[in-house]
Formats: C-alpha cells, sequence, structure tokens
C-alpha cells in the first residue's frame, strides 16, 4: 500500500467528504476519484458504499482508521529518515524559509555559505507555521523565519536551537511616479494600501504594529490583497495601493528610483531574522554549514 494512498483514504475519513477530501489532497474530483478506484482494485476490496447517497466508507475501512494513521505516520517517518540519511551521504541539506526571506536574503545567505564550501543546498519556501512543521518532521534541517515585536519565536530550548542573523525594517513603499496621487488622496484622509491576510505573518505584524501608529481620522481602503511579498511589492510599483515590504526585498527599485520610501512619515517596524535547527545529532554538512552561518554573520 503506498502512503499516498493511506493518506486519501485518512483525507476522506478526516473531511467526511470525497469533494472536500480531494480539494485537501489537492486534487480534482474526478482525479481524486482514479485515485480511490486503483487503490480498490489493488487491494482487490471495495472501500465505499455506494449504494448510499452520499457515497460513504463503509464501517469495516472506518474500523481500521487509528491503523491507518499509525502505519501512516511510520511510513512518513521512515521516508524522512532515508532522505535524511540521504543528505548526509551526499553532503546536502534542506534549508527552508519564509516566502519573504526566500525572495530577499536568501540567495545572498546561501551564496556566502556555500562559497568556499562543498555543499548543496535544497531551498524550500513555505510560511511561518510551515517552516516549523517541515523542521520537527525532519524534513529540513534549517529553517530561517522572521519574528517581531508581537510575533516573537516561541522556542523549547530543550528540541531547538537559535542563531539571530540579523534585522531589518518593513517599510511602506509606493511608485515614485504615482506618488503625488497618493500624497493628494493622503491629504483627504484616505490611504489606499496592499493588504496582507490575517491569517499570515506580515498580516499579523502589520496589522498589531502598523496600523494601530497610522495619523488618527486616516481611512485605510484596502484595493487589494495576497500574502505574497513580491506579489505586494509589483502591486506597489504599479501604483495600486502602498505595501509595506521588508527593506533587503525593495532594495532595488528604491535604489532604481522606482519606489519611495515613506517611513518618514507613515509608521514602519523592524524584522529580526533567526535560524533556527532541531537539537540532537547533526551531520557533519549540517554543522558545517550551521558553525560557517554563525560565524559570516558573528557581530552583525
Amino acid at each position: 500500500m503506498r502512503l499516498e494512498w493511506l493518506e486519501d483514504i485518512l483525507a476522506v475519513l478526516d473531511t467526511g467528504s470525497l469533494i472536500r477530501a480531494a480539494d485537501r489532497r489537492c486534487l480534482t474530483q474526478s482525479a481524486f476519484s482514479r485515485r480511490i478506484k486503483s487503490i480498490e482494485a489493488y487491494i482487490d476490496v471495495e472501500l465505499f458504499d455506494r449504494s448510499r447517497k452520499p457515497v460513504q466508507l463503509k464501517k469495516s475501512v472506518r474500523d481500521q482508521q487509528a491503523n491507518m494513521q499509525r502505519l501512516a505516520a511510520g511510513l512518513r517517518e521512515l521516508v524522512n529518515e532515508l532522505k535524511r540519511q540521504d543528505r548526509e551521504t551526499q553532503n546536502h541539506i534542506v534549508l527552508v524559509s519564509q516566502h519573504a526571506i526566500t525572495t530577499s536574503i536568501a540567495a545572498d545567505l546561501i551564496g556566502r555559505l556555500t562559497e568556499t564550501k562543498d555543499i548543496s543546498v535544497r531551498l524550500r519556501s513555505e510560511n511561518r507555521d510551515e517552516c516549523y512543521a517541515l523542521l520537527m518532521t525532519k524534513q529540513a534541517d534549517i529553517t530561517v523565519v522572521y519574528q517581531s515585536a508581537t510575533t516573537p519565536l516561541l522556542i523549547d530550548e530543550h528540541f531547538l536551537e537559535q542563531y539571530y542573523l540579523g534585522e531589518e525594517p518593513l517599510i511602506p513603499v509606493f511608485a515614485t511616479a504615482k506618488l503625488p496621487k497618493l500624497m493628494e488622496e493622503y491629504e483627504k484622509g484616505e490611504l489606499a494600501i496592499i493588504n496582507y491576510p490575517a491569517d499570515v505573518f506580515l498580516g499579523q505584524v502589520v496589522a498589531q504594529e502598523v496600523f494601530p501608529h497610522l495619523p488618527a481620522g486616516i481611512f485605510i481602503r484596502k484595493k487589494a490583497e495576497t500574502a505574497l511579498t513580491l506579489a505586494a511589492l509589483q502591486f506597489a510599483l504599479g501604483g495600486v495601493g502602498l505595501a509595506w515590504i521588508p527593506h533587503s526585498l525593495a532594495s532595488k527599485d528604491l535604489a532604481s528610483g522606482d519606489l519611495t520610501d515613506l517611513s518618514d512619515f507613515l509608521p514602519s517596524t523592524l524584522l529580526s531574522t533567526t535560524a533556527i535547527r532541531m537539537m540532537g545529532p547533526k551531520s557533519a554538512v549540517e554543522e558545517d554549514f550551521w558553525q560557517t552561518m554563525t560565524l559570516i554573520y558573528s557581530g552583525i
């Protein structure tokens, strides 16, 4: 039985619906149905009672939920451990970072760390919660994430080790060519912005550390919303609305004059960048990577 097949069945058990299970597994309903039929054909057992509407898993399958969960967890652990051992033998590590870090400082970080080392780095980009999950399930060796005054990292020092890499401002930026219109609307008490969703890291930071410090009486007009800082940057460059962007990501457009930093009269805040890894035995390549990183960034 394939791991993905177990996860398909568990998705149906968890969601109670083929449609919702297909969404969870990022498949169309027809593709998911074909997968289910493949499972049934392989094990020569009908998993669903198709005489009922809507179609439901048979009781015999539901009774095996705990066993399937244990088996799936064991297979995931086996796969992750095999991947970890493979990384050790091939001088290879997996680094996962938040999207904003991936598109701003990750290239410089990896470039500096691999310049004199024979290390191959696979970079993954996720939201902060997923970065933690990949680290804790051993699918990543090191994660690099942001924290701020209101969104600190909750580090259990018995399980995780962290290293502070530096900090940078989260600044309000807007297209220089269209700045007069923005300022005209601002003088009238309105500010057009690009918003981050409330359930993403930068959305929480902006809501808690930026909006409360805007001038009293300013009406915030949310022209667009995106969880991606690169998209927010493009909206700002296009003059759609003002966006709060990590300085490192906006630096090129600020230097060219395409963007203007408005933090002289609009609030900004600081983001701290931290590298995290799990405690315990390390591969030689991971330890070399970590020690080189701490030497490079010491004193920043």
